[in-house]
């Protein structure tokens, strides 16, 4: 027999709802792992599979260009911010 709270609905006993809290936690760990995994793998398999190869403006892979962006902007912080602040890549 359940009890019931204030407004007259059931209320599930404490080992029942921490069951379902443990079996929650568990799913929701799983579902996470299989498809943070399953994206780097779908990922990786397109880089491995190839297809277009974006470009800048000036013919440059634009791959190029998002690699060197983190150290422009790092020299931008390292001169107090003075100089071309590089916003795209």
């Amino acid at each position: 027999m359940s009890a019931r709270d204030d407004s007259g609905r059931d209320r599930k006993p404490f080992p029942k709802r921490l069951g379902e809290l443990a079996v929650s936690i568990v799913v929701l760990t799983g579902v996470t792992v299989v498809v943070g995994y399953g994206g780097w793998a779908v990922l990786t398999l397109l880089a491995k599979l190839g297809g277009p190869d974006p470009e800048t403006a000036d013919g440059d892979p634009l791959r190029e260009r998002l690699l060197a962006w983190p150290e422009r902007n790092r020299e931008f912080m390292r001169n107090d911010g003075w100089g071309e602040l590089p916003l795209k890549p």
